[in-house]
């Protein structure tokens, strides 16, 4: 069970690194809650359900992974400033979408092997 929790955590914060690590080329702006559209929001729930689909057990492990992954990518590879934990409570609340969406993936796995 350890093992599939880490392999769960270490995909999902592959997938919220990759969310800040994409944004500049997809939406222009460094930090994709900047970004005019859909973009965080959009990006955040195609993560959400890809892990979800791919590893439907422990969502709370996919949450966790997603929002540590753009935090570190946050604190890696930006400017920092004193807007740092305001930063971290957006994370969590917009990383709601990518939880709704690894929830949907999860359920949608299940009830598509449940109907062969």
């Amino acid at each position: 069970m350890k093992r599939e929790l880490a392999i769960n955590f270490l995909f999902s914060f592959v997938g919220g690194a990759m969310v800040w690590a994409l944004s500049p080329s997809l939406s222009g702006q460094v930090e994709p809650w900047d970004a005019k559209g859909l973009y965080y929001s959009a990006a955040l729930l195609i993560v959400g359900l890809t892990v979800g689909l791919a590893r439907p057990k422990h969502v709370w492990s996919h949450y966790a992974g997603i929002i540590l992954g753009q935090l570190t990518y946050m604190l890696c590879f930006l400017p920092s400033g004193p807007l740092i934990p305001v930063g971290v409570a957006f994370l969590a609340a917009y990383s709601i979408i990518a939880l709704a969406g690894v929830a949907s993936g999860a359920w949608f796995r299940r009830v598509s092997r449940g109907a062969r």
